[in-house]
């Protein structure tokens, strides 16, 4: 941190996820947008300029070695994550991944390894976990609320026009709609029921071999369920509806974003809560990542190193489950 207490950002990768993370950054009191930095010189001046950022690279490492920034947050493709994050280990820069942390497993063990042999801070970007509105329905469920949750239902799916070499088909970039959108409606049911003892799914494919549809189906250790679909086929509510034996809780679209939910008992009006929201969201998590640096930790005890593990587990199985294979594995 600086001697102001002020926590300076490096953005690596300057595409459109970045800028929503940086927009939100102006709205921390403890954080600071100091750098960015992209292969493409121009594209980081561009994107320098646009967020008032004071330095900027056409090479990661350039960034990673200036002492002006304490923590990185990678907003690159997936398939770039897991040598991204070494790197910044590798110059003892803190970590804010974006999701998913990794493609797979064994990448996932190997940078919260790494992260903690170097003393690095390192979490998963799953800004979702941090919303007022998902905190409070948390909340909700641990004090019983709904009696005993049962069943949850997600989905996320927009149509996305096929192209083979775009990010979302092509392999080589670990495309397809599982990694990028299906991840959160496995996350609200993970965060909700746990691991999952039996993962089921049905995956449709592209002519690239990535999947553009997922529908998956799992089981948790006392007969809960959750129906998850994702797809970059249609366009879907994006909704999330949990139920239990009391009642019923329903977060609108789009689910992983949302600042309201809805509360539905048997002999009661319908209760919408407003949770409030700052920014598009991203602010949430990034007030809690400056907490997390203030105390020292390593990791976060929300977004736990563990908790990744499980995510990609799953995701693993399912890829395993459908013979979906990227090349670079």
């Amino acid at each position: 941190m600086s001697k102001q207490g002020i926590v300076r950002w490096g953005i690596l990768g300057c595409g459109k996820i970045a800028g929503k993370f940086t927009g939100d950054l102006q709205y921390s009191k403890t954080g600071r947008l100091m750098a960015c930095a992209s292969r493409d010189l121009s594209k980081a001046e561009s994107f320098a300029k646009l967020h008032n950022a004071p330095l900027y690279f056409g090479d990661y490492e350039s960034m990673l070695k200036s002492e002006e920034v304490d923590i990185v947050y990678i907003a690159t493709p997936h398939n770039m994550h897991f040598e991204n994050v070494l790197l910044c280990a590798r110059y003892k820069k803190h970590v804010l991944c974006e999701k998913p942390l990794a493609v797979n497993k064994r990448q996932v063990l190997e940078m919260t390894q790494t992260a903690k042999e170097h003393g690095i801070f390192l979490m998963e970007a799953l800004w979702t976990a941090f919303l007022p509105a998902i905190i409070q329905v948390k909340k909700e469920i641990e004090q019983g609320t709904l009696g005993e949750t049962r069943h949850i239902q997600a989905d996320f799916g927009f149509k996305a026009e096929f192209h083979k070499d775009s990010r979302l088909f092509n392999p080589q970039l670990a495309g397809g709609s599982l990694l990028d959108i299906g991840i959160y409606p496995i996350f609200i049911a993970l965060w909700l029921l746990g691991k999952p003892v039996d993962i089921q799914a049905s995956v449709h494919k592209t002519i690239t071999g990535v999947d553009d549809e997922c529908a998956m189906m799992l089981t948790f250790a006392n007969g809960q369920t959750a129906n998850l679909y994702s797809t970059v086929t249609c366009d879907t509510k994006t909704s999330c509806i949990i139920n239990g034996t009391e009642g019923s809780i329903v977060i609108p679209s789009r689910f992983h974003e949302q600042e309201t939910f809805i509360i539905l008992k048997k002999g009661s009006s319908d209760e919408v809560r407003h949770a409030g929201i700052v920014g598009k969201g991203y602010y949430h998590e990034i007030e809690h990542v400056h907490k997390c640096l203030s105390l020292g930790l390593s990791e976060s005890p929300i977004m736990t190193h563990d908790f990744s593990m499980a995510l990609i587990d799953v995701m693993d199985t399912i890829r395993e489950k459908a013979g979906i294979v990227y090349p670079f594995e």
